[in-house]
């Protein structure tokens, strides 16, 4: 997995959902919480990470971006 939400650290405030250019996020109705749905859809720009008032996602990189 790409992208990694820490949720004890996580407030729902949906913004890695609403600022995610490739709708990477869902928002899970039954656990009220947003979820990597499509994480081999991530570019990595890093968008979610910077705009997450918590800093509560990290990006794991996979070996061929580095």
């Amino acid at each position: 997995m790409s992208v990694v939400i820490r949720y004890e650290e996580c407030s729902g405030c949906k913004t890695c959902y609403d600022i995610c250019p490739l709708d990477v996020f869902e928002y899970d109705e039954k656990e009220e919480r947003v979820i990597p749905a499509y994480p081999e859809d991530c570019w990595y720009c890093g968008s979610c990470v910077l705009d997450c008032p918590k800093s509560c996602i990290d990006l794991e990189l996979p070996l061929s971006c580095l």
